[in-house]
């Protein structure tokens, strides 16, 4: 299904089924009964939502080139293309201050850096003058080791990627804290060795994780991508007599190794293999392989960079009420959002108010979850006097915390198996809270899959608020939320498309008063308890990157408490609708109305 062309094209077979079924229905919204007087617990939402402008999320481009510099280099490339692949590549760049470069030599055990600076660290690329371009060229090609150690000129791979994934892990500690999901940075590391390591490595390179750590550095940034270059350039000509290339070099099945081969093999079976180790581990990092060979020089023109100014695609629009299940039954509600349901918060012994009854971090909901499947939780712990009768819990600092504003705690995501940084764990297009409480999986893509055999799609069910995971299609015509999105003009200068929607029949639940005190029924200083009938509703829209469309989602989500089922026939807000206007999607974590929400027992 393509969501991103027209929303309401792709709910078209659910409306034109729901529209059918309406015809014999003498209710649209509630089953009803006939000794009840119905309550409309209808809410709309309308209004618009705009993509961001190119200048509204700014990326930042960190490139790190890490070159063998062991005494081979000078047969293999005695031009030294690869000073000159390093230099043009600085010239080719766009002069943005968001677009640094660093550069690493690596012989034996001694790595270098020769940017500019000579510190482990990203430079802008704006900072580089003719001198500092100069200087760059001659540090690559005439870098000595130094010191006198016995393996100077040797060639080490393990050591320089170890200092590449310190770099990475800093520089991400010290920007991940000022920047928004779609913004953090993209990291792309080039290297580039002519052979292979002096001691055979290969079970940290390609069985271990040298390189595949540094490439899941990607799930604290917009994506980290390790590319390698095989170089051989040698002036003179290869000795191939009898050269045999019948044995040695496949791959045994299922070994992660490369063979050895013996002593006198082929030198070219060995630059073979060499190049073969480099592109494996291209492969384990994400990134692309370039074999430089018969003269070519050496370029990093083709790697794909990325950009730093993006406009983005509309891709989903959903909407959710997390104070009521998945169909939204009218004799069921969650009235502390936290994925258990009222009723079953009193078989649990725990408080329906309160989303975290022990205060240990997890939520009562994943607790209750995940004890029903054998796993040591107890959502209603006491301690003892001396300490004991707690379970671990979640650690202190973690607790109550909801770093990229999903909707789930970042205890909670520990757990579940997402990523706590991450609206969309599996850049589905759908927040991790509304899979997790309306039952699809928020860290696998499954939204093409019918669990439950009722030709309804796990995306369209969540999308709609019916349950995934059950037969309830019969219902769909009074359950069901129904979407209307419609693209409004054309594409701005700056690359932004607004938008305007319309979600219907999003049912309200009628959930408990907090009566654990004489607090403001209604919220309020100084207890900020609650009355009856408030309700969580989380609307938001992904998007995709236009110059990658297999790229990260971009989430912007709108959050309120503030309305509320019918109580005494009236609701809130009285005409059931709530207006928004695109400043209100934001990534902001608190809710609108979010004072009157009880966080502790």
């Amino acid at each position: 299904m393509s969501w991103g062309r027209s929303f309401a094209a792709a709910f078209l077979v659910f409306l034109v089924g729901g529209l059918v079924a309406a015809c014999t229905d003498t209710y649209l919204y509630d089953l009803r009964q006939d000794d009840k007087v119905p309550a409309d617990r209808t809410l709309t939402l309308e209004g618009q939502f705009c993509t961001p402008d190119s200048d509204d999320v700014v990326r930042p481009i960190k490139i790190l080139i890490a070159m063998d510099a062991s005494q081979s280099m000078r047969v293999t490339d005695p031009d030294g293309t690869r000073a000159t692949a390093a230099v043009q590549l600085l010239d080719t760049l766009p002069q943005d201050d968001e677009i640094s470069i660093a550069v690493m030599l690596f012989a034996g055990s001694t790595t270098a850096w020769v940017h500019k600076g000579n510190q482990p660290e990203f430079v802008r690329v704006t900072s580089f003058d003719a001198a500092d371009r100069q200087n760059l060229r001659d540090a690559i090609l005439n870098f000595a080791a130094p010191g006198n150690t016995a393996n100077r000129d040797s060639t080490d791979f393990v050591k320089p990627l170890s200092d590449i994934y310190a770099l990475i892990n800093r520089d991400l500690a010290n920007t991940r804290l000022m920047r928004t999901d779609e913004s953090r940075p993209r990291y792309s590391v080039i290297f580039l060795s002519d052979g292979q390591p002096t001691t055979n490595q290969d079970d940290e390179l390609l069985c271990g994780d040298a390189v595949r750590r540094i490439n899941q550095l990607k799930d604290l940034a917009d994506d980290v991508r390790v590319n390698t270059v095989n170089v051989f350039l040698p002036t003179q000509p290869v000795a191939s007599t009898v050269c045999s290339f019948d044995g040695g070099f496949s791959v045994t099945s299922g070994s992660c190794r490369i063979p050895t081969l013996p002593p006198g093999s082929c030198p070219l079976l060995i630059v073979n293999q060499n190049a073969e180790r480099l592109e494996r581990m291209a492969q384990l990092g994400g990134g692309d392989f370039r074999d430089f060979r018969n003269n070519e020089p050496i370029n990093f023109l083709n790697f794909r960079f990325g950009q730093v100014r993006r406009t983005f695609v509309f891709d989903k629009f959903v909407a959710s009420n997390f104070s009521a299940p998945p169909g939204s039954p009218l004799e069921l509600a969650d009235t502390d959002s936290d994925g258990l349901l009222d009723d079953a918060e009193v078989t649990a012994g725990t408080l329906p108010w309160v989303s975290d009854t022990d205060g240990d971090g997890f939520s009562d909901g994943v607790e209750v979850y995940f004890r029903t499947r054998g796993a040591p939780f107890t959502p209603n712990q006491i301690g003892r006097p001396d300490g004991g009768g707690l379970d671990p819990g979640c650690p202190p600092e973690a607790r109550g915390v909801d770093a990229d504003c999903d909707g789930l705690t970042d205890c909670d995501e520990q757990i579940i198996g997402t990523n706590a940084r991450r609206m969309d764990s599996d850049d589905d297009g759908i927040p991790d809270a509304v899979e997790w409480k309306g039952r699809s999986q928020p860290s696998s893509k499954d939204l093409d899959q019918d669990p439950d055999n009722d030709s309804r799609k796990t995306g369209d069910e969540v999308a709609m608020h019916t349950d995934p995971l059950a037969l309830d299609v019969s219902n769909l015509s009074n359950q069901g939320y129904r979407y209307e999105v419609r693209r409004q003009g054309g594409i701005g200068d700056a690359g932004e498309q607004c938008y305007s929607f319309r979600v219907d029949n999003v049912l309200l639940a009628n959930t408990l008063p907090d009566t654990r005190d004489a607090g403001n029924p209604d919220g309020g200083a100084p207890l900020y308890r609650r009355g009856a009938g408030y309700n969580d509703v989380f609307l938001s829209f992904s998007m995709r990157p236009g110059d990658d469309p297999t790229g990260r989602t971009a989430i912007r989500a709108f959050r309120d408490v503030t309305t509320r089922f019918p109580v005494g026939g009236i609701r809130s807000p009285p005409d059931g609708i709530i207006r928004l206007e695109p400043k209100d999607f934001t990534g902001a974590c608190a809710p609108r109305g979010a004072g009157a929400v009880s966080a502790t027992p």
